[in-house]
């Protein structure tokens, strides 16, 4: 293996890493808009209930 193939297989790890990461880091993201959605959702289903029994 040649210098230049050590230095292709290094970049590629590299890319390839930061790819993973990068779809990690949006499935978290993801995860976490559900979860936001999921408050509010849950927030304006209780404002509702309060003002039903007024």
């Amino acid at each position: 293996m040649s210098e230049s193939d050590d230095i292709d297989t290094a970049v590629q790890r590299v890319r390839d890493s930061f790819d993973e990461a990068v779809n990690e880091a949006e499935e978290l993201s993801d995860q976490a808009r559900e979860s936001v959605e999921d408050a509010i959702d849950d927030l304006e289903q209780r404002i509702e209930s309060l003002r039903s029994e007024e």
